[in-house]
């Protein structure tokens, strides 16, 4: 317990700091921003996780639940995150941690099992808890992990349910190889006949679809992080710079405030990478004339921000660009209109792809707003695809919270309050947009028309991505701080930059040459 008040006290030094530094980073007054709480948050309590676990427990018949925790990787010295369900429930962050929830005689019974206290691995891998320090965190009764097996062995005597949480977020997992949590199933099974497994993933997705009012407040502050290095990060970009510089001022600047680190792999891709939807490489010169996607988001106590803004290297924006940007914010503003309590993703998910499309339209890259081309159907035959789909690629948004793509109660139905998500239309023109288009006489002669306007517009990516919370009266833009109107993110360009004063470019060209661009 000492060792959380001395936490605690110093994460409130920190956030006192947080806010004083930013300060210069604020837009004016009026312009909107909303600054977090200056106190700091307090954790997610105790009786908080006792309720996540309550819900749980509720949706499960009688049996045997089992959580387990992330485990230390091989080498210590590798990072460790602890998976989001399981935090989610304990509040637990150490590895090798297992929750266990008897409710055989229907009255719900937890136990927790954390590594024991060893001195000789805590020099090397931190300080463990312990038992006494878990219960003293967690409010469970706590045991050795080195009895788990023992203690399972006992309850599943005779066959029973066996109910299990994978450490997943609402993502999933495409791995064709089984995960430690399904093989650790799987042989709680086969030693103990009779016992059925189920998967609790869905019951649970739905408890935490609803934010509570401090995962918003801690939603909140990863967001503010994030808005700060976008600001950061926009003074900064000037031709000539490398993608990588970007993408460690910003990470930068969420450790520097704060953040546990990115929430995700920062995304800085200039010209050609821009069309690229999620970009890794961060190895490449922007040039003049360039867009630059900036997808970034800091995780502030495991809470993840998400928040895409597109800038123009040159710092203006050309006729071109400007006419893709604003078809994006266009389309981004018209789903916005329609979020509130009840809405739903698909419907605002159509409005902007309307709005895309007739935006497209216009410019000349599709024939129609409702304009379709052969595209091989998911039968193998030939079908219809519309045109629009060429430039944009993916959906409208997603949920935010432990994990940066988090479950939402839209994803059961509709928004509700305590909904937390994005909404991030995206237009990308990759100068092979129509080069392998299945070879059709229609689309022959489709690639032969759209040419000419792809390469006018060709390595122009646009992606624009805002946070949300709904709240009783309908909805709150939480990322406000970022601009994202033209006239407002050239005028932020346009500022000096401390990072552009302080840099070595000679120590970065030694980079130029020796990785392909």
């Amino acid at each position: 317990m000492h060792l959380t008040r001395v936490r605690t006290a110093a994460a409130a030094q920190l956030l006192a700091l947080l806010v004083c530094v930013a300060a210069s980073a604020q837009p004016t007054a009026g312009d909107g921003w909303t600054v977090p709480n200056r106190q700091a948050p307090a954790p997610i309590s105790r009786q908080e996780h006792a309720q996540r676990r309550a819900k749980l427990a509720e949706a499960m018949g009688n049996g045997v639940l089992v959580a387990l925790g992330n485990d230390e990787p091989d080498a210590d010295y590798l990072s460790f995150a602890q998976n989001s369900p399981f935090r989610y429930l304990t509040g637990v962050t150490e590895p090798g941690a297992a929750l266990v929830v008897d409710k055989r005689s229907g009255t719900p019974r937890e136990l927790l099992f954390v590594l024991p206290r060893d001195p000789s691995r805590e020099v090397w891998e931190g300080a463990r808890m312990g038992e006494q320090g878990a219960s003293a965190l967690t409010g469970i009764p706590a045991r050795s992990r080195e009895t788990l097996k023992a203690a399972l062995d006992s309850m599943l005597t005779g066959g029973t349910t066996l109910y299990m949480v994978s450490p997943l977020s609402s993502d999933g997992s495409r791995s064709e190889w089984q995960r430690p949590d399904q093989q650790f199933a799987a042989r709680m099974a086969a030693a103990h006949p009779g016992t059925r497994v189920e998967w609790l993933d869905r019951e649970l997705f739905r408890i935490r679809a609803v934010k509570s009012p401090a995962e918003l407040d801690l939603l909140r502050r990863s967001i503010y992080i994030t808005l700060l290095a976008h600001r950061e990060a926009m003074r900064a970009v000037e031709p000539g710079m490398n993608e990588f510089e970007i993408r460690a001022l910003i990470e930068g600047t969420f450790r520097r405030y704060g953040a546990d680190g990115p929430s995700f792999g920062t995304i800085t891709g200039s010209g050609p990478n821009s069309t690229t939807l999620h970009y890794r490489a961060a190895d490449r010169y922007m040039q003049p004339g360039e867009t630059l996607v900036m997808d970034i988001g800091a995780s502030y106590r495991g809470y993840a921000a998400d928040v895409t803004r597109t800038v123009p290297v040159s710092g203006r924006f050309s006729p071109e660009q400007r006419s893709v940007y604003e078809i994006v914010l266009a389309a981004q503003k018209a789903a916005e209109a329609e979020a509130r309590p009840g809405a739903s993703f698909r419907a605002m998910g159509q409005t902007a792809q309307r709005v895309v499309a007739e935006g497209l339209a216009r410019l000349g890259l599709i024939e129609s707003s409702t304009a379709s081309y052969d595209c091989v159907g998911r039968g193998g035959g030939m079908g219809k695809c519309p045109q629009s789909a060429l430039f944009y690629l993916h959906g409208l948004g997603h949920g935010i919270g432990l994990d940066v793509h988090d479950p939402d109660q839209a994803y059961f139905g509709a928004f509700q309050v305590g909904s937390a998500f994005t909404i991030e239309p995206g237009v990308y023109v990759r100068g092979d947009a129509v080069a392998y288009l299945p070879d059709t006489p229609g689309n022959r002669a489709l690639r032969t028309r759209l040419a000419p306007v792809v390469a006018r517009y060709r390595d122009i990516g646009v992606r624009i991505e805002d946070d949300y919370f709904i709240t009783p009266t309908g909805v709150e833009r939480v990322t406000e701080g970022a601009p994202r109107e033209i006239a407002e993110i050239e005028a932020l360009m346009a500022q000096p930059s401390d990072w552009n004063r302080t840099r070595r470019p000679e120590v970065v060209e030694w980079y130029r040459g020796t990785t392909p661009r």
